[in-house]
């Protein structure tokens, strides 16, 4: 068991600083920070709420995105964050200048990738053809976090698995 997870924590290393050599890219690096910035305090998806539910066809489904944003904060951020308290990787490695400001809280798991693939399951299982529009969405979001060096991949793989059986769920209801 040791071996497995010292294997993870060299590969998350690994990627983690093979991303930071990419930031002389100024098209990437603002494509990154946008993607990122969207899933602060779960916006991006806020704003899809308020749209879908102006639509009667759509409310729903709006109704249940909302609730999967509120179970992946009180789940990942506000439990499993609690309980971890798994440094970042730009808490680990403060020399490495980054293109966001250092978040406060911990890492695992991903906030934004939990609450992007939360809503964008509850999106896929409603609408298909958008949800496969979320979930690119969702996807480019975890990377962002772990292109800005905020998290590890770690951090993102359980954020995802843990937004999409919380988007499940939440649908289910």
């Amino acid at each position: 068991m040791k071996t497995i997870l010292h294997n993870i924590h060299r590969l998350d290393l690994r990627l983690s600083f093979y991303m930071t050599h990419l930031y002389q890219h100024s098209i990437l690096n603002n494509t990154m920070k946008f993607i990122s910035s969207c899933g602060n305090f779960g916006i991006i998806w806020l704003i899809v709420t308020g749209i879908s539910f102006l639509n009667p066809a759509m409310r729903s489904m709006a109704i249940h995105i909302l609730m999967a944003l509120i179970a992946s904060a009180l789940i990942g951020q506000i439990t499993i964050k609690s309980l971890i308290q798994r440094k970042r990787p730009c808490h680990l490695y403060p020399d490495i200048q980054l293109l966001i400001p250092t978040p406060h809280d911990t890492s695992f798991p991903s906030s934004h990738t939990t609450s992007a693939f939360a809503c964008s399951t509850v999106l896929f299982l409603f609408f298909p053809t958008l949800g496969i529009f979320a979930y690119l969405f969702a996807f480019l979001t975890g990377l962002s976090r772990i292109y800005l060096f905020v998290h590890f991949l770690s951090d993102v793989i359980c954020g995802m698995i843990l937004g999409i059986s919380i988007g499940i769920i939440i649908y289910c209801i």
